[in-house]
This record gives structure tokens, C-alpha cells and sequence, in this order.
């Protein structure tokens, strides 16, 4: 969570919140014991799992897994973002905010470089009103582009020379900074020059309405076709979603998301009139984009390119966000078709019906294998399980995924030989134990979260004495912590401690940027089970932790032995089984 007032600022209007008080404007609550309990707001349930401890300050939810503190409810919730959150509750509780004139050296380069791209984005538009950019002007044209929508989406052009470079340094912005936010290049041996030439630009905007960085569209055939920024201190191109500033009260409204693939299909879709619609930037969806998306809305429509390529993104996407608990279906447009190309030949209202005839994650999955498998023989059934089952596991609800795997047994029960309901229960059940390992072979861009009991439990003794931080740092370093979700708040917990500040679960959660991170510790937190023992609960904890690392190392050392030994690498083969009888002659020791 970014701090642009001081950690004194958020702490004191934090404690001045009644989490009780402030979430039971939104929904309401019912004591439980010492907590109170909700119907989630997050996702749909009739049993309610949704917890709020006000001696914690956090919230959760077991269904979903949702959490944090008051200001993670109210982001979610309303679809802010935090500084709006923090100013809003200011207000509630009489904080004065003081003017944001101290900034750390991270803040100040994020604000300059956003005032960069703002400069940027004006001179990319105003060349289009010069003569220098009517090449521009004429592909716009040619594309039916209208002005307001040109204006609103701040489209503007980069000529073929380094003008850009030239304005920045006439106004005395230095050339390290310019590549730094991603605009210049500089060459080995050589002078900076301009990243963007002779092409279309498209501003790119973060959900508030900042200009992160640019994309750059060629005015004819030749490739690249696409530019884009390079991720710099502002900008990563899988935690943001193209159009979504200006998609995100649509969306609200309508309750679902249209996801597009580029520039050009999201700005023909938007003026046809359809403004619940975004853009994934031209990559598959990342759990940053859903997660993002999620703050506004459970369900979407899906809409890749109907070629190959399209289709195969498609089944990536339907599985992360089938993850992500995201009601998905999907069009399927004609072959050769975009959304841009199907507006232009077909009109806003058949495009609009394919959106409200899209097809559910289930059948547009079984009808795009169907075309590569042969389902009347053993064999193509067996490929159309292998793709299928991993997206039924991965489906929450209990009754939708019975009726899955019923579908599936309906679909096998003609060919040569039936695949029955049985059959297909009985791999489903082998996804489910193999499904880390089978994710990373087949679906590398699933996130897979890693499952550290211990590492959990040594974050939560953290929170409960200041002791136990002591022996943490004493016998653990950072790098021993194999979850990044914990890594993360361990290094966080270590700074606190080391500065002699008071910890506690909510501020934890405040002083952190990961939406992940803070449901993890609100999870953890919100367990009502006790330690019988603290200390000998902490001393099993980090014992099990060396154990599982060292036992770790020893299988990859074992993985690249037989790599060394399938190339005939004496040398390094030597080495490593080295390493590898050194770490079991210090494990023999330590048993």
C-alpha cells in the first residue's frame, strides 16, 4: 500500500477507525463472540464467512479469501484507491492531511515521471495538428476514428526524428531520466534517441487516470506493428488494464467486464457505444489484471482474435480466472474476425448480441478441442480430459463442477469406447494431487501460491510478541522464506522491529503493497486457534522450514546432476555431488 503521507499519518487515522463501525455502513454485521461476522460482499454465499476483529483492526473472509484493514475494505469495496480511501477517512475522523511536499526519493521519481509522460503525451497529440503529422491524421480517418473519441483517449503521433528528445531537453529534463521512464533509448556507443517513430501513440492509463506509458501502433504493414513502454518505476504491463479509467463506472453498472486484446479493438468497441470494455495490453491476463478487475466486477466476456493464437491465450486466461473465481464466458467471433473488424463489417447490435450469446467457459473450452481431438476415439478423449480436467478442478463451486464432469461423461458416452463419469472422477482426483506440478508443465502462466504452514505460523508468532521477532532474525534470514507473500511481510516485520515501532496486524497490512500479501496475513490472523506454547511452537517452525529448504536443495542438485550427466559434464558433475554429499553429511549431523 503506497505511503504518500507519512507511516505517522496513515497509523493515527488507521487507529482512529473503528472497523466495526466503518464496515457496517456497507454491510450489516453480527456479533460472534468476541468478532463479528457478515454475508461477504465480495463473492455470492448464503452462509456467512465474512469475519471482522475489532481487537485486530483486519477482516476476512473464508469463503473468498479476501482481507485487510479498513482501508483494503473500503478500496474494494468502492473500487478506490487508496490515497482517495485515506482521504476519505481523514475526513471521518478529523485528521488533518499535511501537504504532500516531503516525498522519499521513490515518491519523487514516481512523480516525476509521471509529469514526464504528461509533457510527453501533450507534444504526441499536438503533432497532429501539424503538418508533420497528418499521415497520422489520415490512417485515424481511414479507420472512421471521430475526434471526441481521439481527444478522450489523447491518441497522438511520433514523428520519424527525435523531436521528443529535443522538446524534453530544451526544457531542461535530463536524458537519464527520459530513459528511465521509458521514452528514450540510448544506443552502446552512441547518442539517446527517441523509442517511439513514426507511429500512432496510445497513452497508457492506470484506473486513476495517470498516464503510465505508451504504446506505439506502425501506419502500415511493417514489423514490429506494436511498440510498447518498457516496465519502469511506474509502469508493469501485467498489473494494468488498457481503458480501464475510463471502462470502470460502466462496468460497475452493467456488473460485468468485456476484455478485449489491443489498442485498436478496445477504442472501436468503445465508441460503437459498449464502454464496459477493456484491453489485456496484447499479453494473456495476469492475476494482477483480474485481481484489479475485480474490484469492480465478479463476471466477464472474454474476446480474443478468432485465429490460433487467439484461442490458445483464450484457454490460459479461462483457467487463471476460473483461479480468480471469476464468472467467464466467451465469444467466439468468425475465423479471421476482431472485435474492430466485426463492428466495422457487422454493426454495434450483432456484436453486442455475440456478447450477450457468449459461450460458457465449459462448452467454448470443449468445442475448441473437439476441433484438434477426435472425441469418437479413445485416444482424442483422453486429450480433451488431460485439457479439461485441469479447468473442472480448478472450478470452486461444488455443484457446477458435478455438473461438469457430468457434461464431460455425456460428451465421451459415444466412439469406440465410453469414457464414463467414473473414469473421468477418478482423474480428476489425480489433477488434484499432482495439480502444482502438472500447472507449471502445462499452464505456466498460473500463479501457483505456495502452500508454508510453518512460514504462516512464524508470521503470526511475529505479531504476538516482540521476543519472538528476535529469534526469528537470530536463526532465519529472508531468503529461508520460500513464500514471497511472506518473504515480503517478514522483511516488512524486521524493518518495524528494528526501528522499535509497535507491531500489530493492521499496520502490517497498511505498510504493504501486496493485495496477496494482506488477505494472506488477515487469513492467518484471523484463526482463532491459540499456541499452547509459544517459544516451542516458534523453535518446530523454523526447524521444519531449514528441513523443507535443505530438502529442497537436495532434489535440485539431484535435477541438475543427471542434466550435467545426460551432457557428459565431469567438471560440473564433480561439483555438484560435491555440494550435494556435503548437504547430506550437515543433515546427518543436525538428525
Amino acid at each position: 500500500m503506497p505511503n504518500l503521507y507519512s507511516d505517522n499519518i496513515i497509523d493515527e487515522i488507521r487507529e482512529k477507525c473503528n472497523i466495526v463501525e466503518i464496515i457496517s455502513q456497507y454491510i450489516p454485521l453480527k456479533r460472534a463472540g468476541r468478532n463479528y461476522k457478515a454475508v461477504c460482499p465480495f463473492h455470492h454465499e448464503k452462509t456467512p464467512s465474512f469475519m471482522v476483529s475489532p481487537d485486530k483492526g483486519i477482516f476476512h473472509c473464508f469463503g473468498c479469501g479476501a482481507g485487510g484493514n479498513v482501508f483494503n475494505f473500503i478500496m474494494k469495496y468502492e473500487g478506490l484507491e487508496f490515497p482517495q480511501v485515506l482521504r476519505m477517512l481523514a475526513k471521518k475522523t478529523g485528521v488533518k492531511l499535511p501537504a504532500t511536499s516531503t516525498f522519499s526519493k521513490e515518491q519523487k521519481t514516481s512523480g516525476d515521471l509521471f509529469q514526464l509522460n504528461e509533457m510527453a503525451a501533450s507534444w504526441f497529440t499536438n503533432n497532429l495538428k501539424k503538418e508533420i503529422g497528418q499521415p497520422a491524421v489520415g490512417y485515424l480517418k481511414k479507420r472512421a476514428y471521430q475526434a471526441n473519441t481521439i481527444l478522450k483517449f489523447r491518441l497522438g503521433f511520433a514523428p520519424d526524428n527525435n523531436g521528443l528528445l529535443n522538446f524534453m531537453r530544451a526544457r531542461g529534463v535530463q536524458d537519464g531520466l527520459l530513459e528511465k521512464a521509458g521514452l528514450v533509448i540510448r544506443r552502446e556507443t552512441g547518442p539517446y534517441y527517441d523509442r517511439f517513430k513514426q507511429r500512432i501513440i496510445f497513452p497508457i492509463f492506470d484506473s486513476r487516470g495517470r498516464i503510465l506509458a505508451f504504446g506505439g501502433r506502425v501506419l502500415d504493414n511493417s514489423m514490429p506493428k506494436y511498440m510498447n513502454s518498457p516496465e519502469t518505476p511506474i509502469y508493469n504491463k501485467g498489473s494494468h488494464l488498457y481503458g480501464l479509467n475510463f471502462a470502470k463506472e460502466e462496468i460497475k453498472k452493467q456488473d460485468f467486464c468485456i476484455i478485449v486484446e489491443g489498442y485498436i479493438d478496445l477504442l472501436t468497441v468503445h465508441q460503437s457505444g459498449i464502454h464496459n470494455v477493456v484491453a489485456s495490453l496484447g499479453t494473456a491476463l495476469t492475476p494482477h489484471q483480474i485481481r484489479l478487475l475485480k474490484r469492480f466486477t465478479h463476471k466477464v466476456v472474454v474476446i480474443f482474435d478468432a485465429d490460433k493464437a487467439g484461442e490458445m491465450a483464450s484457454l490460459r486466461s479461462l483457467d487463471l480466472l476460473i483461479e480468480e473465481d471469476v464468472n467467464v464466458k466467451v465469444v467466439s467471433l468468425p475465423k479471421g474476425e476482431d472485435p474492430d473488424s466485426y463492428i466495422r463489417k457487422s454493426g454495434k447490435e450483432e456484436f453486442w448480441q455475440k456478447v450477450v450469446k457468449s459461450f460458457d467457459l465449459f462448452d467454448y473450452k470443449l468445442n475448441l478441442l473437439s476441433q484438434s481431438y477426435d472425441m469418437d476415439t479413445t485416444e482424442g478423449k483422453v486429450e480433451i480430459a488431460r485439457h479439461m480436467l485441469p479447468t473442472i478442478h480448478r472450478v470452486d463451486n461444488a455443484i457446477r463442477k458435478s455438473a461438469y464432469v457430468k457434461r464431460l461423461a455425456q460428451e465421451f458416452s459415444r466412439g469406440e469406447k465410453t469414457l464414463g463419469e467414473e473414469w473421468i472422477l477418478t482423474e480428476l482426483r489425480k489433477v488434484k494431487r499432482d495439480f502444482e506440478s502438472y500447472t507449471k508443465e502445462e499452464f505456466t502462466k498460473v500463479e501457483i501460491k505456495a502452500k508454508r504452514p510453518a512460514e504462516e505460523m512464524l508470521l503470526r508468532l511475529s505479531l504476538e510478541a516482540e521476543e519472538m521477532v528476535v529469534e526469528i532474525k537470530r536463526h532465519l534470514s529472508l531468503e529461508d522464506f520460500q513464500d514471497l507473500r511472506i518473504r515480503e511481510a517478514m522483511r516488512t516485520v524486521f524493518r518495524l522491529h528494528d526501528k522499535g515501532e509497535l507491531l500489530n496486524e493492521a499496520k502490517l497490512i497498511s505498510c504493504l503493497a501486496s493485495e496477496d500479501t494482506a488477505c494472506l496475513i488477515s487469513r492467518i490472523c484471523s484463526l482463532e486457534k491459540e499456541f499452547v506454547n509459544q517459544h516451542k511452537s516458534l523453535i518446530d517452525c523454523i526447524g521444519r522450514i531449514k528441513a523443507d529448504n535443505l530438502k529442497e536443495r537436495l532434489n535440485k542438485l539431484q535435477r541438475q546432476i543427471k542434466v550435467a550427466q545426460s551432457w557428459g559434464h565431469k567438471d560440473k558433475i564433480e561439483v555438484l555431488v560435491g555440494e550435494y554429499n556435503s548437504l547430506i553429511k550437515r543433515r546427518g549431523k543436525k538428525t
